[in-house]
């Protein structure tokens, strides 16, 4: 019997060798991502995430001067087992160049990781004579300021200006786009047509790579240059591999760079925002290589965009991608790859028709949900809005910022007439505050002795009633509905207010 315990005894250690040793092969097998940060106050919990599901093939393309895209088949990468980063508190516009098809990632299993709810705490600040100081502030780039560190960007250090772009727009269409609301060209055609055609209308130009040197010049109204578009998707870029991409993306950067000229550097990025095969381990590099990114993933009108959303473990479990609060996620995703949330800014796409999308079940955006996605860009901190025009809903022209009927012209037009107003407003940094309404999303500012809460329905959250808490400090008995010509009745520091779809977003004003 002596024998047989002492040979159990043996046993036993070699099972503890052996399973400490495995717990120390396994633990070097995943390589997490960075965790985010929420950039936007939410009452929404978020719940776990599901396991990752093979995405549908997605349409993506963007146009050429010709405007006609060629099919080209992405590289499929190589799924690597990859934590990926958790889901956001709270809860783009697709703008390749080539169609792609979604690869399917062969061998090693994706971990799904259990979304932990980052939730910002509900401050209880106590009341101070008529400010927000006791506050804290979301972190950020510096609004206009951000641009004093490039001389050639200086047009765009204005506090009353936010950039609303259009992408790979036509020259001859420069009056009329400003006249909608339109401020900066993200590319432009290279149809022949001067730099200058372009920028004498007013209007700023991030220059693509089809412009050379001597024709941007000294041109201030050129304030950027652009690289690649997608390339963490493969797309612009033509690397086998995700780090070979960001290579190319590198040696694009440091050639502009040795340019000399003061002009920052932008890139438009898409799926790898979404921490499932694309660009897997490198979206920080990505977005740390360049001075300024967008994102277009457009969630309105594609429907595989919809599902390669639901494949994210960071997406909400059972949440709808077809809606606005679906357009400020992306910038949430955006802010959580940055090594400090909003160190840099990001600008969001939002499509106006139906861009280029060849699926049966493609949808076109109407006035209404297009202005949603803006504001809940904005609301998520978002410092641009980049829209995608080019379109093939046949009731439409290829450009549908310029040539569609004018009623839709007007609707596109007042809704970046209300961005435009409120600049001042959007350009000041944003403070911490849960507003308290459930299912919504929430932005608190101040400007000039007022206190500005812009709100909108969050993800997984539903029209209705909403009832909003203020800060303590502010002494207003009731708030203007901006825009809309009413007030509402504040009552022991809250209000109530209707939103009467999920694209519904009110901007309130009140003295502190």
């Amino acid at each position: 019997m002596a024998a047989l315990q002492k040979e159990i005894q043996v046993m036993k250690l070699k099972v503890s060798i052996f399973v400490a040793v495995m717990a120390l092969a396994l633990s070097g097998c995943t390589t997490p991502q960075p965790q985010p940060t929420p950039s936007v106050t939410t009452s929404a919990p978020i719940p776990s995430s599901s396991t990752t599901p093979t995405p549908t093939a997605t349409a993506t393309v963007t146009p050429t001067v010709t405007v006609a895209p060629t099919a080209t088949a992405t590289p499929t990468p190589t799924a690597t087992a990859t934590v990926t980063p958790t889901a956001t508190v709270t809860p783009t516009a697709t703008v390749t160049p080539t169609a792609t098809v979604t690869p399917t990632p062969t061998a090693t299993a994706t971990p799904t990781p259990t979304a932990t709810a980052t939730v910002t705490p509900t401050p209880t600040p106590t009341a101070t004579s008529g400010t927000l100081s006791n506050l804290a502030r979301i972190p950020w780039d510096g609004g206009p300021g951000y641009w004093t560190k490039f001389p050639g960007a200086a047009r765009l250090n204005n506090p009353n200006l936010f950039p609303v772009s259009v992408f790979f727009g036509k020259p001859e269409h420069a009056a009329r786009l400003k006249d909608l609301g339109v401020n900066v060209y993200q590319e432009a055609e290279h149809d022949g047509s001067t730099m200058t055609s372009i920028t004498d209308t007013g209007m700023l130009v991030i220059a693509g790579q089809e412009w050379t040197r001597s024709e941007v010049g000294a041109n201030d109204g050129v304030v950027a240059w652009a690289t690649f578009d997608e390339c963490d998707m493969g797309l612009g870029c033509s690397g086998s591999n995700t780090q070979e991409n960001l290579q190319q993306m590198t040696n694009l950067v440091e050639k502009i760079r040795a340019y000399g000229d003061g002009r920052p550097i932008n890139a438009n990025y898409s799926k790898g925002i979404l921490g499932t095969w694309w660009a897997s381990g490198t979206m920080d590099d990505f977005l740390a290589a360049v001075d300024f990114a967008s994102v277009d993933n457009y969630a309105y009108t594609s429907p595989p965009v919809g599902d390669a959303f639901r494949a994210s473990p960071a997406w909400p479990e059972g949440a709808n991608p077809a809606v606005s609060a679906a357009y400020g996620w992306q910038v949430d995703r955006m802010r959580s790859f940055q090594a400090t949330p909003g160190e840099k800014p990001n600008w969001l796409f939002v499509e106006s028709a139906r861009p280029y999308l060849g699926e049966s079940n493609a949808r076109t955006i109407t006035p209404e949900q297009m202005e949603g996605a803006m504001w809940s860009g904005i609301i998520h901190e978002a410092r641009g809005i980049s829209i995608f025009q080019h379109n093939n809903d046949p009731a439409y022209g290829n450009y549908s910022l310029v040539d569609i009927p004018d009623d839709r012209r007007a609707k596109i037009k007042a809704a970046l007439a209300g961005i435009q107003a409120l600049a001042p407003v959007l350009n000041t940094q944003s403070y911490e505050w849960n507003a308290g309404a459930a299912g919504t999303d929430t932005m608190l500012k101040a400007k000039d002795g007022s206190a500005y809460l812009f709100a909108g329905i969050g993800l997984n959250g539903a029209p209705g009633s909403k009832t909003l808490t203020l800060p303590a400090g502010i002494t207003g008995n009731q708030v203007e509905v901006v825009g809309e010509g009413r007030t509402i009745q504040v009552t022991e520091g809250k209000f109530t207010d209707s939103f009467a779809n999920e694209y519904t977003h009110h901007i309130y004003k009140i003295t502190i």
